[in-house]
């Protein structure tokens, strides 16, 4: 028998490896998917924005400032202060008064005061302090919203890249699978006396390499699941299986990087919770200010005392009370220049956050752009390298090539595929990227 007559016996068309494939990622597929519901990208973020403790800690420091602003706001009105005192002595205090003894006090004395105070030129300053406090609340929200599309961004990466490991462990089972076939081929050849020892060496040595990568590939399947059950909230455990990708991937949302940039600098919570602090800061020195006028506030007392004779048992008064501090070292006006340096630094920041927006969605619009561009590269070298696999295949078949040349072909051939599956979600990721960078909501987003 010579290897010209190998291919009646021993042939592995190219339309038994394409059903191979399509069976083997169907199969696959059923097998991690068996009892587990399929969650969408939208479920995904809406899940991990109810239960990510980054979300949730975002929620309890919006409250924390709302009860900030709730303490200053009840400074506007009059205060209640209540006095009580009950003394019990050891005995009374008697006068003589000629032949007649007179009480003066009793053994037990008690008296109880309610003082009601409302500050009066304070309130401009307080005016401010509520509308720091108010911007505030307002940050914190911004804050909030910032963190959860901050954590919906990173759900969609990991939920990608789970996607992208499940297709790479599909594009390494399907090289075993064919990488099966050749050794069997190889063995069959060998057995007759048509290739060398090498020629079988080389294939199980290939084999080998081929199960290595899917038993890695698996693992990242695994760490993949976990690291996105734990953005949402869940176990690392926790069975989680994402709705496969199908259909090409849509067209940016912006058209050129100028449109990116704009959107950005409009849309990015960032820049509106800076403004924010602008406003605060600005705020802050108006209330530093009004620390150079006198404090006047407006007081009513009424007081009850038993028990005593030169003590007044009912007494009631209102007033005006002021205090001003002439002279305190430069303590007041130290504090209004350092209100004016932090609104001049919150100004620097802003004009330092508006460039660094921009560069952000550039960056976001070029990557996504060039993960398109690679993309369509990627998918050109796979028909190329099938063809590539095709060819060397029948050669072999022919006599006319090595199985070091059909292995070569081989690992051609899944690099490809590899490369369009790492490509397709490389630019999945980007789309999202380029999302954030511009400020525009992802899908579950709220």
């Amino acid at each position: 028998m010579t290897r010209r007559d190998a291919p009646r016996r021993l042939a592995a068309p190219a339309v038994f490896l394409a059903v191979t494939l399509a069976a083997t990622a169907a199969s696959a597929q059923a097998e991690h998917t068996l009892g587990v519901r399929q969650t969408s990208l939208a479920d995904a973020i809406a899940v991990a924005l109810r239960q990510n403790p980054d979300a949730l800690t975002s929620d309890s420091q919006v409250r924390g400032a709302e009860a900030d602003r709730a303490t200053v706001n009840g400074t506007y009105f009059p205060k209640v202060h209540v006095d009580a005192n009950a003394t019990q002595w050891d005995s009374a205090f008697n006068i003589l008064f000629g032949p007649q003894e007179f009480t003066v006090r009793n053994a037990f004395t008690w008296s109880a005061s309610v003082t009601v105070t409302q500050p009066l030129t304070q309130l401009w300053s307080i005016y401010d302090q509520y509308k720091v406090q108010d911007l505030g609340v307002d940050v914190a929200a911004i804050k909030r919203q910032v963190t959860r599309r901050e954590v919906a961004f990173q759900v969609a990466q990991a939920y990608y890249r789970l996607l992208e490991a499940q297709r790479l462990t599909e594009v390494a089972r399907t090289s075993v699978t064919q990488l099966e076939a050749q050794q069997r081929e190889a063995q069959s050849l060998f057995d007759n006396g048509v290739i060398g020892k090498n020629d079988l060496l080389r294939a199980g040595l290939a084999l080998a390499s081929a199960k290595q990568r899917e038993i890695q590939m698996r693992g990242n399947v695994i760490l993949g699941r976990g690291q996105l059950a734990v953005l949402l909230g869940e176990p690392p455990g926790a069975e989680i299986e994402p709705e496969p990708f199908a259909g090409d991937p849509p067209g940016n949302d912006e058209p050129n990087v100028a449109a990116a940039e704009t959107r950005a600098v409009a849309q990015r919570l960032e820049v509106r919770a800076l403004d924010r602090g602008i406003d605060q800061a600005d705020h802050g020195v108006a209330a530093a200010k009004k620390k150079l006028i006198p404090q006047v506030n407006a007081t009513g007392n009424y007081t009850h005392f038993e028990g005593s004779q030169f003590q007044q048992e009912n007494a009631a008064f209102v007033g005006l009370f002021a205090s001003w501090d002439v002279w305190d070292w430069g303590t007041t006006t130290s504090g209004i220049s350092s209100a004016n340096a932090k609104l001049d630094q919150a100004r620097i920041a802003r004009k330092k956050l508006d460039d660094q927006v921009r560069l952000e969605a550039r960056q976001a619009f070029v990557n996504a752009e060039t993960a398109r561009e690679a993309l369509g590269v990627a998918r050109t070298a796979v028909s190329q390298a099938e063809e590539n696999f095709r060819i060397v295949t029948k050669k072999f078949q022919a006599a006319a090539a090595t199985s070091f040349d059909v292995v070569d072909a081989e690992a051609l051939l899944t690099q490809a595929r590899g490369q369009v599956e790492t490509g397709l979600y490389d630019l999945l990721i980007a789309r999202a990227a380029l999302a954030r960078a511009t400020g525009t909501p992802l899908p579950g987003e709220r």
